[in-house]
């Protein structure tokens, strides 16, 4: 197997092969982040194209040297994905809920990856309900500090400090559990 190295050098040089070695070894887990964002099977595959489409163009902005690929990647899947949110959520005029039914449970073929994202959810449902809403809006809804104040009408000051302490009390469990 290839490294993502060797992969993201050879589809710089427009191998096609690399693309579809990449998308072999992360299809899953791109898949896995875009259905757990979106909530649907058909947008989180078409987030799912896109971000190799994204990374097939842009191969070139990788740094090696500045942090792993896979963060890289998710990263930009994820940010596909709330930003496809965000056009739909205006389009429609929808306004966002942290029902259990928009925090869907991973659909993820590797189950080693599906695991680590339940086991999320778990630390997730640990934190103080004012703490968890904010983190969910945050970074499953894509919403900026100030639209989270707006959508819960709080203080934008409060939404910093429960995101802040909702992090650091992720940190202790995650700790706690890895």
């Amino acid at each position: 197997m290839a490294s993502d190295l060797d992969l993201m050098t050879r589809i710089c040089t427009g191998d096609t092969g690399a693309l579809a070695e990449l998308y072999d070894q992360y299809g899953g887990r791109v898949y896995a982040l875009a259905i757990t964002i979106l909530g649907d099977e058909m947008r989180a595959q078409e987030v799912t194209q896109d971000t190799f489409m994204k990374i097939w163009h842009n191969a070139r902005q990788y740094r090696h040297d500045e942090g792993r690929f896979v963060a890289w990647l998710l990263t930009i899947t994820r940010r596909l994905a709330i930003d496809r949110l965000r056009y739909e959520y205006r389009r429609s005029g929808k306004s966002t809920s942290i029902d259990d039914e928009n925090f869907p449970e991973i659909r993820d073929s590797v189950e080693e990856e599906g695991a680590r994202w339940r086991e999320l959810r778990h630390m997730l449902d640990e934190l103080p309900t004012e703490q968890r809403e904010v983190i969910i809006l945050a970074y499953y809804h894509g919403m900026s500090q100030s639209e989270i104040a707006l959508h819960l009408a709080i203080p934008i000051g409060t939404v910093k400090t429960r995101l802040r302490l909702g992090m650091e009390k992720l940190r202790l469990v995650y700790a706690r559990v890895k």
